[in-house]
């Protein structure tokens, strides 16, 4: 037996991978410096920004290297991009520095240190300036965490920060800010300084907004010395017509055969998770859709029989996909004449 009669697993295993898209991350978190940073982009960059900010992993250490494909940027933006346009939109975000307040001052930073395009596959390489890991890596108090899906339906970029500067406040239920604190955080143009047109076009927009698409959503009171409008309170309120609903418990799902699974904690990409139901395989790839106590998911190989008749894995390992033709590959190059005998009686239903 050759080793090209089992060449059809590795086969196999790599249109799949290749064929497997990256996990729709939406939850961003900032610490609260960060939230309170001065700057001043449109929606589209911001959303830009926050759809990347999304792509780190719960336990990164260090930045990576994230990709954003432009037919996923083109859904979050809801507008068609062509390169040209693209090139000006990466160039202006790189001239747009934010301000981050200090116990002592202030530091200047800039979003990223380098985003690439590349042409044949359509996709932006991004990287987060490393100044920035304080903000955004192994934040453990004082930090602002949101679903990315509440803020890509917005369309005015003032609803958007108001609604990252509520959402900091959200269990204290209130937030002042003076007029001149607020409209300096947001960054107004010398239009919407005087007061009636801020109201118009930057409060009452962002009410309406919150609404109708956040999870929290805010009544403000106008607090004043005389006639002049000097602060804004914000009330700010759990919106229960928008918040997903509640994630079902182990005690919700029937049994089935998987289900000596069910509560086991697993070690993701984004964090420990504790499983709470598997979906069986539609094909005849070994690849099941793992889902979550927190509502999120994942696909992973639950048994890889070919793995385990050699010896790799035992029957009831989690395995991911890439670990899985890592070591097929790896193995399948040198099998010895007793693993080969073992696969050509498995071959039938190994994979």
């Amino acid at each position: 037996m050759t080793i090209d009669k089992y060449s059809h697993i590795s086969y196999n295993m790599t249109i799949f991978n290749k064929g497997h898209k990256m996990k729709d991350r939406k939850i961003v978190k900032q610490d609260y410096h960060l939230v309170n940073a001065k700057y001043k982009l449109d929606t589209s960059e911001i959303k830009f920004i926050m759809t990347v900010l999304s792509q780190i992993d719960m336990d990164d250490k260090e930045f990576k290297t994230y990709e954003i494909s432009v037919s996923d940027l083109e859904s979050k933006l809801q507008s068609e991009q062509n390169e040209t346009r693209l090139k000006q939109f990466s160039k202006k975000l790189m001239s747009k520095p934010l301000e981050v307040p200090t116990n002592d001052g202030w530091i200047i930073f800039n979003w990223f240190s380098k985003i690439q395009y590349v042409r044949g596959k359509s996709k932006f390489i991004v990287r987060i300036d490393d100044d920035l890991k304080p903000y955004l890596l192994e934040l453990k108090e004082r930090f602002v965490k949101f679903n990315l899906g509440y803020i890509l339906p917005l369309s005015s970029n003032y609803s958007i920060r108001l609604y990252q500067l509520l959402k900091e406040h959200e269990k204290l239920t209130r937030r002042t800010f003076t007029l001149k604190e607020l409209q300096e955080l947001l960054q107004v143009p010398t239009s919407l300084l005087v007061y009636a047109d801020f109201k118009r076009k930057v409060l009452q927009v962002a009410e309406k907004e919150l609404i109708e698409n956040c999870d929290i959503f805010f009544e403000f009171e106008e607090i004043k010395n005389g006639r002049k409008v000097n602060e804004i309170l914000f009330r700010i309120k759990l919106n229960y017509q928008i918040i997903e609903k509640k994630q079902p418990t182990l005690f919700d799902v029937v049994p089935d055969e998987f289900s000596k699974f069910y509560g086991r904690q697993i070690l993701t990409a984004r964090g420990t998770k504790t499983l709470l139901k598997i979906d069986k395989p539609s094909s005849s790839i070994p690849v099941y859709r793992l889902h979550y106590l927190d509502g999120t998911h994942s696909e992973l190989s639950l048994k890889s029989e070919v793995l385990f008749v050699l010896g790799e894995i035992s029957k009831d390992e989690l395995v991911t996909f890439s670990d899985i033709l890592k070591i097929s590959e790896k193995k399948l190059r040198k099998l010895t004449k007793k693993e080969a005998d073992i696969l050509n009686k498995y071959s039938n239903d190994a994979i």
